[in-house]
């Protein structure tokens, strides 16, 4: 997979959310972030997490797995999400409604 993870940082950051650690290969990519909305309220924002899917496909070609880990900004994890790379690809093929992913993706969040 190849991207500019700076240029994704960068776009990140304007949206409130903070890469702590990101790790990619052909497979997919990790994402750990820190958010401000999520300290907030102690859950993973779904808006963000559409956010981050949103610029991550902007700057890829063609998106494997996406995880993400989400922590508050003192560090405390708030809780995780997936979005698959099946998922993924039927959506930009046009095999999957923006509102199915959608629902794919948050049925993944874990913030227990």
């Amino acid at each position: 997979m190849n991207f500019d993870a700076d240029r994704l940082e960068a776009r990140l950051m304007s949206h409130g959310v903070y890469v702590t650690s990101l790790d990619y290969d052909d497979e997919g990519i990790e994402i750990e972030y820190e958010s401000i909305a999520a300290g907030r309220t102690d859950a993973v924002p779904h808006r963000e997490v559409g956010r981050v899917i949103n610029v991550v496909r902007d700057l890829t070609e063609t998106p494997g797995n996406l995880h993400g880990s989400v922590t508050d900004l003192d560090g405390e994890w708030v809780g995780s999400w997936r979005a698959d790379g099946q998922w993924l690809r039927a959506l930009e093929d046009d095999d999957l409604s923006e509102v199915d992913f959608s629902q794919r993706v948050i049925e993944t969040i874990d913030d227990s």
